[in-house]
């Protein structure tokens, strides 16, 4: 096995021996991860500790199990003051630090590997992130993302210290071309937080270092594992007889006719077989009436839940196609009587015990719904559990529980951080597209929809490549575990002294985009540790928060931002969305909480360039704002030596 140092050079944290943390020296990674485990554990006993705003929903022993502290923990993160004081940098009181507002192209790097390695809801490239770390921020300066998503951010910042010469070359040209002075290269220290657990984890896992060698067999080996466990439940024959392992099995829902009640498979009849397109209109196969897909009454069938202790309505649905690999081909055909038979033989397994079963977004029983983002066929669920079919909630239990089982902390987190990328391609939600050649991850994003049409894919079909090009990623990763600490928690409340980071970076929710905590749900569910939505910063009608609560929030989390950032130091917020009653939300929000906005740009996507907003027409575009903490002695100056033109010109020079 290779070993770890020759992928990650400046990653010493990593060797099987002495290990330094927080100027604090451990005879392995084992004894500092539990010296730090056991401080956390102490504080968790904390009943004021358990009232930080933002606290995740979970018990001591889940929390516990999600952390390597002191570089990531599943909960406000107690270790952020230490890491600011063996790292951070005293406020400059004499000034000096001087930066002129920079327009960041937020579409750049989404085509990179590593940008690629976990997908999320909203992503910001981390190439799109490092120009604004190297222009605002010096080597070793602390950097701050407080709604930090897949912690992009601190891959950037890290980036900036292990970026190959290839990149910094043409980064180099384009600042020379512009006339900017030259970047100082060097690594950047960060400080990531998330109300999102799950985000959170993700953060995590890209941004502290871990054996990829290690990794890569271990994934190997727990997708074997899986397959030697539920393997016979992705078997069918072949036309030779021989066995072929499946990708993915077809689900149809079926209807009732409203003329005869006569079923109706919708992929049979509803969809045009050439050119695989729904109909406007087709007839029943029945009685011959002019049917659409609104007319049609869906069928449901009922079920006993063993999980819930109660009989549970669930939709119809028909295996229409089952594609498969049999002798290094790509194979397809319709389900037969020995395919029939394996599904029911699963359908009357005993439900997998340790599959989540949590109620969706934790309503109440007495509540129908449980939350904003509900579409099509959705009714159909009301827990997590319910969004599996027999054979994928089996598949699924299996992935998960080998993998949570790992002993060693870090590898256990990374083989958690590749499974969790299966979860929601293996529910309901994917749906099948036959336009497409790939079904891998056919979900709708920023919504639960579930279509009339369900890709069931096996493990490996999601997997087997995704463990491949995350082994090919991470090779170019840039983190060092000293250089990243993550916390979950809110924005408006993160454990940060006061003037303490040199820059921000933030990409924060915009209205009603995204409900973050409702998307994340279902994988917060496997982790056990779950969104606290009280201080989630959106408009939201299932938690009644309207644009008024959402600028309440977005002060709230400005104000935070204005109390950890250095006086003179600088913000880049970007902005996605539409409504010109939330833009002036956050402007109002900036303002109040004490920033002044420098320049507001807005991205041309179809050109590539930056405009200057100019109206509130702009916002239908994605939008990068500037803005910067005042200087209180240049305000304290200006006041002093009122009608001065010398003072006057003071103030332009630094606003």
């Amino acid at each position: 096995m290779t070993n770890a140092m020759s992928l990650f050079p400046n990653r010493s944290d990593i060797s099987s021996g002495v290990v330094e943390c927080l100027g604090q020296t451990f005879p392995s990674e084992d004894a500092r991860r539990q010296h730090f485990l056991d401080q956390l554990r102490t504080k968790l006993a904390d009943p004021v500790f358990r009232k930080i705003e933002g606290f995740p929903i979970g018990t001591d022993d889940d929390i516990l199990a999600l952390s390597d502290p002191p570089y990531f923990t599943a909960c406000p993160n107690p270790f952020i003051p230490e890491f600011i004081k063996h790292y951070g940098k005293p406020y400059d009181t004499a000034g000096g630090y001087s930066r002129e507002p920079l327009t960041v192209d937020v579409q750049e790097g989404k085509g990179d590997a590593l940008y690629k390695a976990h997908g999320y809801h909203t992503k910001v490239p981390h190439l799109a992130i490092v120009p604004s770390i190297l222009h605002y921020t010096e080597p070793g300066d602390l950097v701050l993302d407080g709604f930090c998503g897949s912690g992009m951010t601190g891959v950037a910042a890290q980036w900036c210290g292990s970026a190959p010469p290839t990149h910094r070359a043409q980064l180099e040209a384009e600042w020379k071309a512009a006339g900017r002075k030259p970047a100082t290269w060097g690594a950047r220290r960060v400080v990531l937080n998330d109300l999102s657990p799950a985000a959170a984890f993700i953060a995590a896992n890209y941004n502290i270092p871990f054996d990829l060698e290690l990794f890569a067999a271990a994934g190997r080996s727990l997708l074997d594992e899986v397959g030697k466990h539920v393997g016979w439940m992705y078997e069918t024959d072949h036309t030779d007889g021989t066995k072929g392992r499946i990708d993915y099995t077809v689900w149809s829902e079926v209807f009732a006719c409203p003329s005869c009640a006569g079923e109706v498979v919708f992929s049979e009849h509803g969809v045009d077989q050439t050119s695989q397109r729904i109909f406007d209109l087709f007839p029943c196969p029945h009685c011959g009436v002019e049917l659409t897909k609104k007319t049609l009454q869906r069928s449901e069938q009922q079920r006993f839940d063993s999980i819930l202790g109660k009989v549970i309505k669930e939709p119809r649905r028909k295996a229409v196609l089952v594609v498969y690999q049999a002798h290094g081909k790509r194979q397809e055909k319709v389900p037969d009587a020995a395919d029939m038979a394996r599904l029911e033989e699963i359908r009357n397994l005993p439900w997998p015990a340790d599959l989540p079963h949590d109620r969706m977004m934790h309503a109440p029983e007495s509540v129908d719904s449980w939350g904003d983002k509900w579409r099509a066929g959705t009714a159909s669920f009301t827990h997590v559990h319910h969004l599996f079919l027999p054979r994928a909630a089996h598949a699924v239990a299996e992935l998960w529980r080998r993998a949570k089982n790992v002993d060693d902390v870090r590898l256990r987190n990374q083989l958690l951080f590749f499974a969790e990328q299966a979860i929601v391609g293996m529910t309901v939600l994917a749906r099948y597209v036959p336009t497409h050649f790939s079904q891998v991850n056919q979900y709708l994003t920023g919504v639960y929809y579930v279509a009339s049409q369900h890709a069931e894919c096996s493990p490996w079909y999601i997997l087997d490549g995704k463990l491949a090009r995350l082994s090919s990623a991470f090779r170019q990763a840039p983190a060092r575990a000293s250089q990243a600490i993550v916390n979950v928690g809110s924005a408006a409340a993160i454990p940060l002294p006061a003037a303490s980071i040199d820059y921000i970076f933030t990409d924060p929710p915009f209205g009603d985009n995204l409900a973050y905590a409702e998307l994340n749900f279902v994988v917060e569910a496997f982790h056990r540790v779950i969104s606290n939505i009280g201080a989630e910063a959106i408009m939201s009608g299932a938690q009644d928060k309207g644009l008024h609560e959402y600028q309440g929030l977005m002060r709230r989390c400005f104000a935070e931002y204005h109390r950890v950032l250095k006086p003179g130091r600088w913000m880049t917020v970007v902005f996605s969305n539409t409504q010109a009653a939330v833009w002036n939300a956050i402007q109002t929000a900036l303002q109040e909480a004490g920033f002044v906005v420098a320049n507001v740009s807005a991205l041309d996507k179809k050109q590539g360039s930056f405009n200057a907003v100019t109206n509130a027409t702009s916002v239908k575009q994605d939008l990068v704002i500037s803005a910067y903490k005042p200087n209180g002695g240049l305000e304290d100056r200006f006041v002093q030596a009122a009608g001065n033109e010398d003072s006057s010109w003071d103030f332009v020079r630094t606003h």
